[in-house]
């Protein structure tokens, strides 16, 4: 009976020292990779309150990654706006220093505009990876179709065609019975407004998308815009051809928007030629651009302030998302992630145990009658 009794007693020990195996095994998992369970099951109470944590930490990276998204396009906006910015204060300086200086340096001076017009309109259709960051909900198409035939343009042609009516005999009355009289100035900076103004698909230089009036075009469409918190609308969009939230104060007649107006400026600088620079309404006309130039400048200047609060508004989101993560990565490894100290140290112990398991079970499995009689 009691040689039974020692089998059984090997039974017990055999049963005991797989138990130990298992809870060894567990644990030489958590110390390789730092976590109680490799499934939700195995945190069992725990398991909602990990889940809930991870919900919020990918919520947290939805945000920023649409954060990622916009900055990007809100660096290409602002650079490209700094350019075009540049482009129309030296435009004003030329026009200016036309009115002293001799007639050769209008034909150079319209050279100069004939470059800067072409890459404001490549400017218009800088991009973001593959979106076109100017053209408003229409992402996938430049929002000055013809940049790099600008020149040739229904709209260039046309502004080219009203400045060069400067001092030109003009009906200016419609009575044929009353003597014409020079174009002035003042009259082909109106002139010129309203080509710039117009929406016509036969004259604006723009995309029939930035022209047309919503649900189906960018005309008093909203504003490109993103959820960078919860409750906190951040709105960025700048559309090519309208202003954001500026106003061009001007006391030249204006388009309102002064990108229009910007084109508008140089493409009249562009155009002009020594039949104009002869006229005594000359110096008017080159006055007349550069204050319009120098006041789209400053109304570009004002959305582009507004552009980098934007900025600032989503830099703070992201860091608000970013510090609000780390407190939640702590929650969840107090969750998941195990003490390596306390693994360690019952590791140890388990290994001594299993040890001392083996041991006594392979000193009863030598047992026999005859050492037992």
């Amino acid at each position: 009976m009691e040689i039974g009794s020692s089998f059984g007693t090997i039974g017990r020990l055999l049963g005991g020292a797989l138990s130990v195996r298992d809870r060894l095994d567990l644990l030489v998992r958590q110390a390789s990779d730092g976590r109680r369970a490799e499934s939700y099951a195995g945190l069992g109470v725990d398991a909602r309150r990990s889940i809930d944590l991870r919900a919020e930490v990918a919520r947290r990276d939805s945000y920023t990654r649409a954060i990622d998204v916009a900055q990007a396009r809100i660096a290409v906006m602002q650079a490209a706006l700094g350019r075009i910015g540049e482009i129309a204060s030296d435009m004003a300086a030329k026009a200016l220093s036309l009115i002293t200086l001799d007639t050769p340096a209008v034909a150079a001076t319209a050279v100069a505009a004939r470059e800067a017009l072409r890459e404001v309109a490549s400017l218009l259709n800088a991009q973001a990876g593959e979106v076109f960051v100017f053209g408003g909900a229409d992402t996938a198409r430049p929002p000055v179709p013809n940049a790099d035939a600008i020149l040739s343009s229904p709209f260039f042609l046309a502004i080219e065609a009203a400045t060069r009516q400067l001092g030109e005999p003009w009906d200016h009355d419609n009575d044929t019975l009353t003597p014409d009289i020079p174009r002035s100035a003042a009259q082909v900076l109106l002139d010129t407004r309203d080509i710039a103004a117009s929406d016509d698909p036969a004259v604006t230089p723009f995309s029939p998308f930035l022209s047309e009036l919503s649900p189906d075009g960018a005309v008093n469409a909203p504003r490109a815009s993103l959820l960078a918190e919860d409750g906190a609308r951040v709105t960025y969009g700048i559309v090519a051809n309208a202003n954001a939230v500026s106003t061009v104060v001007s006391s030249e007649p204006t388009t309102g928007s002064y990108m229009r107006d910007i084109l508008r400026g140089i493409a009249m600088l562009a155009s002009l030629t020594e039949d104009e620079a002869a006229s005594e309404e000359f110096a008017p006309l080159l006055q007349g651009i550069a204050a319009s130039l120098r006041a789209a400048h400053q109304a570009l200047e004002d959305d582009r302030a507004a552009l980098g609060v934007a900025e600032q508004r989503l830099s703070r989101a992201k860091e608000a998302h970013a510090d609000v993560k780390v407190v939640l990565a702590a929650q969840i490894a107090s969750v998941e992630d195990v003490d390596i100290a306390e693994v360690t140290a019952r590791l140890q112990l388990l290994q001594v145990q299993l040890e001392m398991s083996y041991r006594l079970i392979g000193a009863l499995r030598d047992l026999n009658l005859a050492r037992y009689l």
